[in-house]
């Protein structure tokens, strides 16, 4: 065994809390809380939501717009900032 690793005991302690924080933090990605939909409008039937942080992508947005929407919607403004982490719809119900 090389003389930089620890021996016996310790390595098997390192491993296994090496193996927890792993775990922990690919379930809190996978626990991720959905971002609202916002009623900017209500005469007009505009909405606003964010699907932003790295679980989410610009689909998710489109995919609550769908949700919200029975008839359909347009996208009246779509942002995503230069490092890819916050984005942004605005949307409008059809009917």
């Amino acid at each position: 065994m090389p003389f930089f690793l620890p021996k016996g005991n310790k390595l098997k302690k390192i491993s296994v809390l090496f193996l927890m924080m792993l775990t922990l933090s690919c379930k809190s990605l996978m626990n991720t809380q959905e971002q609202p939909v916002h009623l900017i409008d209500g005469k007009t039937n505009t909405y606003m939501t964010t699907c932003s942080g790295m679980a989410e992508t610009i689909g998710s947005c489109h995919q609550k717009a769908q949700k919200t929407c029975d008839k359909g919607y347009s996208v009246l403004e779509e942002k995503r900032d230069s490092s890819g982490v916050h984005r942004m719809i605005r949307f409008q119900c059809k009917g």
